[in-house]
Parts: structure tokens; sequence; C-alpha cells
């Protein structure tokens, strides 16, 4: 049989192909991409001002909440209009005069908002009736600029709740009259476009901040080869190995999942490399694509940047975000562990090999060829570690990204640059005739990072190690590719920000969770409450997020469905205290509408695999399910043990914790796939299943049957005969 070919670059969404299933299932990629050369030079010159204004003002400090949101926001609505058709069908080779006439009165808004900022606030929200008349035009062209870019799922739901703010504040009155439509108007349109609570809220602070600079460090890792070497190093680590190219799929998909933010653009472009692969070895279409799916779905929840939705969470809670890297270790450890686990049962079962090591790349070379591109992983770390901003940690990461894979005008061009920001205080005051401040060691340190990759770069250089240089052009075109990229979630979150805005302001959410809270005391048993309120609040996050985008389904599920939890009082109890239930609950809902893209009858990720694979939508999207059965347990199993997430937990807890875990989603894998060394029948994948939810529930007396399961199913698996019906 002939082997598969493991060379060659990895796909990107200018191959047809690609680009057609991204356009197929994600409606974020129906751009205008043949846009006159003015419009293209106008977008690009926009897109690299706002992205060195992100930049700057991530290292000297971000502007006054409004000023900041507007200019973020403002700008990407107005980038949305020139580049976004109104329909799908619509014109892509030139912008039409009313998409010029809104990319102008978006831009107008922006400036609107920071004239009149210093009055509305001054006047404790209260805005007149041109005001009113602007925000109303402002959401108007939110929910318009959305729709074109998410779809139409966030755009109603947004709508729905627009509608229901105004039917829950003038049903306050026996009757109405023009004074009390205006003052409701002028109320709600305060709330949610004037002040920090709905378009300017949470969510678009968080994009302003935090989101865009990550995605321009994706951008900027996009262009060094990082891709390549997620994919090459794969390979090396897991190719060899029994169906190998499943597994290959598994970490390549995770690794660049975590960074890239959307799972769909993930499947559409490592899955096609991947799925073919998994293919020609012996995997079945729908098993192919599910594998990808689920992969790419997972790399939301893993460390350290987890599709950038745990930036929201962090702001959210207010609490440091290497709480929430932290607490996302071990999960996602779980749910990555019982994909390879039913991989290579799968495999197993069905006699699948891997790729001759011949075939592939050592790990040695792999790395001595792009290793380098794990410095700014590491930079990015160390400052989120030492404590700093995630968006300060960012600005350097980006910066030892070019550092250390730039030409050699451009590494000394950034170097001086970088030089100056550092000492900015002090040259300011040397201009002013001012005495000059002291340089603290936190200042000090950055030269390391600016010295670290410009070594490795002239090693590197030195020893003719070829790998990807990125000059000024592709400094240009990572910062316009990643303010491009910005705009749906930036979108998004203004458009989230007005179901949030809507349910702040009427109390929706609280009475929606005392409703789900109602039907659960009428379960008699505290634990078998708490259970099903866990599913019904699963059932709720997942279809919330059915469709949408990781941000705006976090941000959906923490305000409707997190509170639920919180108000049961056994959940509260297993917490210890109400900082640590809190936390729970979000990352429950969190987990849950992440996975919604995994779960028909709207699992896009696995809808675009199947286009890939060639398999049933629906079938794949089943496949992807059972692959990621860890991921739907993990979250029952943190709430019952927080210990997982590296709460209040000693090192032996959290040991404990892991290796009960991980044996429990090892059998669960056995269960599913209903093999261990041969078939097995379905009393003994019972006595797994059973095994697996025992050593998932703490307990010592659970974790005693749990273990002595698992020794029962190993013993017998060594036994040559075939394995039947227990006797």
């Amino acid at each position: 049989m002939s082997q598969p070919s493991t060379s060659g670059p990895t796909p990107d969404d200018t191959d047809p192909a690609v680009k057609e299933a991204l356009e197929k299932y994600d409606r974020e990629s129906v751009v205008r991409d043949a846009l006159p050369r003015w419009a293209v030079v106008f977008v690009t010159t926009v897109c690299v001002l706002l992205a060195a204004f992100h930049l700057y003002t991530s290292f000297s400090g971000p502007l006054v909440d409004v000023a900041q949101r507007s200019i973020h926001l403002y700008t990407l609505l107005a980038l949305t209009f020139i580049l976004y058709p109104i329909t799908k069908k619509g014109v892509r080779d030139r912008v039409p005069w009313l998409d010029l006439l809104l990319a102008a009165m978006a831009f107008g808004i922006g400036i609107y908002m920071l004239v009149v900022a210093d009055r509305v606030i001054a006047s404790g929200g209260r805005i007149n009736t041109t005001d009113m008349i602007v925000g109303a035009v402002a959401i108007l062209m939110v929910l318009d600029a959305t729709r074109r870019v998410t779809g139409w799922g966030l755009t109603l739901l947004a709508t729905l709740f627009l509608i229901y703010g105004f039917y829950a504040k003038l049903s306050f009155y026996p009757q109405l009259n023009e004074n009390i439509l205006l003052a409701t108007g002028r109320q709600i349109m305060s709330h949610l476009v004037f002040i920090t609570e709905g378009l300017l809220g949470t969510a678009i602070a968080v994009s302003a901040s935090y989101i865009i600079l990550f995605i321009l460090f994706g951008a900027f890792l996009v262009k060094s080869g990082l891709g390549q070497l997620f994919n090459d190093l794969a390979l090396a680590v897991a190719g060899h190995t029994r169906g190998g190219p499943a597994k290959v799929a598994v970490l390549a998909s995770g690794l660049l999942g975590s960074i890239n933010g959307s799972a769909i653009a993930n499947v559409v472009t490592t899955g096609a490399f991947t799925i073919p692969l998994m293919k020609r070895t012996g995997y079945k279409p729908n098993f192919a694509g599910a594998v990808e799916a689920s992969a790419s779905v997972g790399g939301q929840i893993l460390p350290p940047i987890m599709g950038a939705a745990a930036f929201i969470m962090a702001e959210v809670l207010s609490v440091p975000y290497t709480q929430v890297i932290l607490a996302g270790i071990i999960p996602a450890l779980l749910f990555y562990l019982g994909v390879l686990f039913q991989v290579h049962l799968r495999a197993m079962r069905n006699g699948l090999e891997g790729i001759p090591r011949s075939q592939l790349t050592p790990i040695r070379e792999v790395l001595l060829k792009r290793g380098h591109l794990l410095v700014p992983m590491a930079v990015l770390l160390w400052l989120l570690f030492e404590g700093r901003a995630p968006f300060f940690a960012a600005f350097w990461s980006i910066a030892a990204t070019v550092l250390i894979c730039g030409t050699r005008k451009v590494t000394i061009g950034l170097s001086v640059l970088l030089a100056l920001l550092i000492f900015e205080p002090q040259l300011r005051a040397l201009a002013l005739g001012h005495t000059v401040p002291s340089m603290p060691l936190s200042r000090w340190s950055l030269f390391a990072v600016i010295a670290l990759p410009v070594v490795i770069n002239a090693l590197r250089a030195r020893l003719g190690l070829e790998a990807e240089k990125i000059d000024l052009i592709d400094c240009r075109d990572a910062m316009t590719n990643g303010v491009r990229n910005s705009i749906p979630v930036a979108l998004a979150c203004g458009a989230v920000g007005i179901v949030v805005g809507v349910a702040t302001l009427t109390g929706i959410a609280l009475d929606a969770a005392d409703a789900v809270v109602q039907l659960g005391r009428s379960i008699p048993f505290p634990t078998l409450q708490l259970l099903v309120t866990l599913l019904l609040t699963m059932v709720a996050s997942i279809v919330l997020g059915m469709g949408l985008p990781s941000i705006p389904t976090y941000i959906i599920t923490s305000t409707m469905a997190a509170p639920i939890l919180l108000n049961l009082p056994l959940f509260r109890e297993l917490a210890g205290s109400n900082d640590t239930a809190i936390f729970v609950a979000h990352m429950f809902v969190f987990y849950f509408g992440i996975f919604a893209n995994l779960t028909p009858p709207v699992a896009l990720a696995a809808y675009a695999a199947a286009g890939i694979s060639g398999g049933s939508p629906n079938a794949t999207g089943f496949q992807a399910m059972k692959l990621a059965i860890a991921g739907f347990l993990v979250p029952y199993m943190f709430v019952f043990a927080h210990s997982m997430l590296m709460i209040d937990a000693t090192l032996a807890n959290t040991l404990w914790v892991i290796v009960t875990s991980v044996i429990g989603v090892l059998l669960l894998a056995v269960a599913v796939e209903g093999y261990l060394r041969r078939p097995l029948s379905p009393p003994w994948r019972l006595l797994a299943l059973a095994g697996a939810l025992a050593l998932i529930y703490p307990g010592l007396w659970s974790d005693a049957f749990g273990a002595v399961a698992a020794v029962v199913l190993f013993l017998l698996a060594k036994q040559k005969e075939e394995i039947t019906d227990p006797v």
C-alpha cells in the first residue's frame, strides 16, 4: 500500500477548496475579496493605523474607557460595511454607495462618541434627543453588521432582547404617551450605547484591550511559520505510532486551535491536510472528520490562549488571567487524552498502522528548523506569570516574534524602537526639562525580551538555518490580517453587549435562573437536584451556543445560565467559597457553550469537517460528540472536585484527581469504543462505563470501585481468548 505524503505546506485560506469550505460553513469568511485598488489601500491603511494604535496603548496604557472602546468598535464597524457584502450573494468586486455611506456614518458615530463622552459622564448618563437618535442608529448598524459577519443567530437574539427591553420598561405604565416613549427611549439608548453597559460594555472592553492584541499575535505567528511547526512537530511525535495520522490531527489542531480563535477556520485549514491523510491510512470519512472537528473545538479550551474567550472570563470575574490558564490545564489534558485514547483503540481494532519513520522528519530536525518559534510563547507565559497585564504580555510577545524572525533591517529598526519605548519616561522628562525618573527593575528586564530573540536570530543566520523571515511587507500584512480577523469578534461583542445590557437593565437573567431553580427544588434529594440542574444548565448552554462564536457564547451563557447554578445551596457548599462557586459556574457554562460546535443539529465545526471528508454531516457530528465525551463529563468532574481547576487544592489532592481522572477517561474511551486489546461485549462495556463514572465522581469508595473495575478489565484483556459475556 502506498503511504501518504507528509510533506508540503500547511493549507491556508488562499487555497480554493479551503476558501469554499470556509464560506459554506463560516459566515465570517464571506468577504469582498476583489475590491478596487483604492479600497484595498484604504482598508490596509485603516487596519495598520488601528493596529498601531492598539499596540501603542498596550504598552503606554489604554485611553479612558469610552474613548478606547469607541475607537475600536466604530472603526471596525466602518470596515465591516466596506469588506462584507449585504448578503452572501452580494457584489464582491466593488463597494456599493450605500455601504460607503454606512461606513462614513460609522466613522461619524465614533467621532460623535468621543465629542459627547465628557458631557454624558458629567450628567450621570442622561442624554438628549439627538443622542438618542444617534444611539438608535448605532444599534441598528451594529445589528446589520453582525448579521453580515456572523449570520442571523446572534442578530435575532440581540433583536429579541432589545424588543424585550422596551416591552419590560413600557409595561410599567398603564397608559403611554409621547413623553413616556421618549424618556424610555433615552433611558435604554443611554444604557446600551453611551455608558459602559451595552455596546461599550465588558465584552467590547476586552476586545479592545486584550483580544485584538492576541489576534494580532496570532497573525504574526502565522507569518512566522508556527502553524507549520505544529504540523511538523505533531507528525514527528505521533506520526509513526498506531493510527498516527489521527493523532497528528489531534495534536496539530489542538495546538493551532488555541491561538486560532475559530474552530471552523481551524477545521478547514488543518483539516485540508489531516483529513485526507487519515482517510488514506484507513480511517472512515465520518471518523476522520470527527477527529478533526473535536480536536479543533478543543483548542478553544486549551491554555494558554484558549481561543480568546478566556480573557473575557478573567475580566468578568476580576481574576488574574493566569488563574484561568491554570484552571484550564487539567480539563484540557483530560479532553485530549480522551480523544487520543479513542483514536488509539479504533486504530487497534481496525489494524491501522502509522507512517513509517523513514517518511517522517526527526524531531531534532523539526526543532532545529523552527523550534525558535516557541520563544514568543515562552515570553508570553513568562510575562503573564510574572503578573503583567495580558495586553502588555501580548505586545512583547508580538515584538519577540518579529525580532526572532525578522530580516536584518526589521530586527534593527524594531530593536531601536522598543528601546525608545522603554526609555520613554526618561526621554520625555529630558525633553520637558523635568527631573529624570529612575528606571525600575521591571523595565530593565524587558531588554532580555529584546536581546534573546535578536541573538537567536543572529545565530541562526550565521549557522545558515533557513526558515520563514518577516519583512516590512509581512508586518503590514500581519497587522492588516489581525485587524480584519478582529472584526467578527468586535461585532459579536457589540451585539452580545445589547443582550447583556438588556439583561442587567430588566433582570431577566435572574428571573430565568429562579425559574430553573424552582423547577429543581421539586426534586427531594439535594445531590439529584444538583445533577438535574447541572443537566438543564448544560442543555441551556449548548442551545445558547449553537451557531455562535466562542466569545459571545461564553458571555451569553455566563449571563443567562451561570446564575442558575449559583442559586443552588449544594453547589455553593461543594465550592466552599463564593468566589470559587462563581468561578466554577462560569467554567461549567464556558465548556458547554464551546462544545455546541460539535452538537447537532447546528454542529458547524463537524459540518465543515464533513465537507472535507465527504462524510455525512450529522453522522460526523454524532461521532465527534462520542470522541469529545470526556469533554462533556469534565465540567461535572470539576463541580464535584474543584481541585481539578487547581483552586484551593494541595499538590497531593491535585495529583490524586489527575490520576483517577486519567484512568476514568481511559475507561470511558474503552466503553465508547468497545475494545481493549479485543472486542468487548455489552456487559463489559457497561462495567467500563461504571468504573469511569466512579473514578470521575470524587470519593474514596467510588475511586476504589473504579480501580477494581479497571484492574478486572485489564486483567481480562490480557487473556488470549476473546472476552465474551461474563458468567
